[in-house]
């Protein structure tokens, strides 16, 4: 057993002086002056009896009343403050979380009102204008996501919403998120489509039923040209980029179908493993099967350019009015278009016959082909002059 500490008054004396030594290294540790220090010392000096005996209490209780109050009142403003301010800033959060559900970043022109809509279990991207008249009858515009991949991911890869501002804009999924195909003559698919009209009239926006339109990329074109072929009762034209004609044995041949353009590149991997120049005239000849000059007939007007000549460079090329004036068309080797005109109850056909450098599947624009036209520009251009 170790033997109790002696206390004397040296021991006393060194003690405090240690204390002394310890309260002005915590006051320099936290950057206080030995002046801040002091009173702790004195503090620490004063024997406990000396308090009571020297203290004012009149004097001393006067001024802790004031402090006291002063606090209370600090306090109050602080407590204020907060109650008003705190759930305003939430608010402002929270409204500005709920804005940017309704809105998408856009650069000019372009649609700035975005929904997600759920029509028959699926979910249905729309974009609409952020300041149109409700009462105003707007063309709609579906469009068709390609095989493996989302409405979310099409709209990212066409954003058809920025190339017009007058339209609703809707981009559906398929029954089976990132599905293969779509299901064609299914009744669930054709119940699907037949809802979308009514979806849009709920969401607020009055569709103009003469002015209903689908355009697809990949397995979505496929479809687009299904639809136009079987429902002309809703879908006044079609466009399909990057796809032919599928599934025929579900096409209703005696229909004449509505206006179509094919937007075709000849250098497409995906398009030459299911039949790639096959494919392109087997999918002529069954939107022309009505032509009464017969099928095989050639267009009656084309026009386009070998996009290596150095004007072509400088000056950009058109189609249909749709202008790329100065591209630098350096991965695309031909584009051109081809017209076949109504003639008596078979309807028109436009086709974008061109052709990219490297292979490639993509939506044609600048941002995937470097000098290519815009697919979205041009289909919709289509969409307005057969409307």
């Amino acid at each position: 057993m170790s033997p109790s500490p002696v206390h004397s008054p040296d021991s006393t004396a060194s003690t405090a002086s240690t204390n002394k030594s310890d309260l002005h290294n915590f006051a320099g540790f936290f950057g206080q002056s030995a002046s801040l220090a002091a009173p702790l010392l004195a503090c620490q000096a004063w024997p406990h009896e000396d308090i009571l005996s020297d203290r004012q209490p009149a004097v001393v209780g006067h001024r802790d009343g004031t402090s006291i109050k002063a606090l209370l009142f600090k306090f109050g403003v602080v407590l204020v403050m907060t109650c008003v301010l705190l759930p305003a800033l939430l608010l402002k959060q929270c409204i500005n979380q709920w804005l940017s559900t309704w809105t998408f970043p856009l650069h000019g022109a372009g649609l700035s009102r975005q929904l997600e809509l759920n029509v028959n279990n699926r979910s249905v991207l729309l974009y609409a204008p952020a300041t149109q008249l409700r009462s105003k009858s707007l063309p709609m515009v579906v469009v068709l996501h390609g095989s493996d991949t989302s409405n979310f991911a099409m709209a990212d890869l066409t954003r058809y919403h920025q190339v017009t501002e007058s339209a609703v804009v809707l981009y559906p999924e398929m029954r089976i998120p990132k599905g293969v195909s779509w299901e064609y003559s299914a009744p669930w698919e054709t119940s699907f489509f037949r809802a979308l009209p009514a979806a849009v009239e709920k969401a607020g926006y009055n569709v103009n039923a003469s002015q209903i339109f689908v355009v697809g990329h990949s397995s979505g074109g496929t479809m687009s040209l299904y639809l136009q072929n079987n429902m002309p009762d809703v879908f006044r034209a079609a466009a399909a980029v990057e796809s032919g004609v599928g599934f025929l044995d579900q096409w209703h041949n005696q229909s004449f179908g509505r206006p179509v353009m094919v937007v075709w590149n000849h250098n497409d991997p995906v398009l030459q493993q299911f039949g790639g120049e096959a494919l392109y005239n087997t999918t002529l000849t069954q939107l022309r099967r009505h032509d009464p000059r017969g099928a095989t007939t050639g267009p009656s007007h084309a026009t386009g350019a070998s996009v290596g000549l150095a004007e072509v460079q400088t000056s950009g090329f058109d189609y249909a009015g749709v202008g790329v004036a100065g591209v630098q068309a350096s991965d695309i080797d031909y584009a051109e278009r081809l017209t076949w005109p109504r003639i008596g109850r078979s309807p028109a056909l436009e086709v974008i016959s061109w052709k990219s450098v490297h292979p490639t599947h993509e939506w044609a624009c600048q941002r995937y082909v470097p000098g290519a036209f815009n697919a979205a520009s041009v289909t919709w251009n289509f969409f307005q002059r057969v409307g």
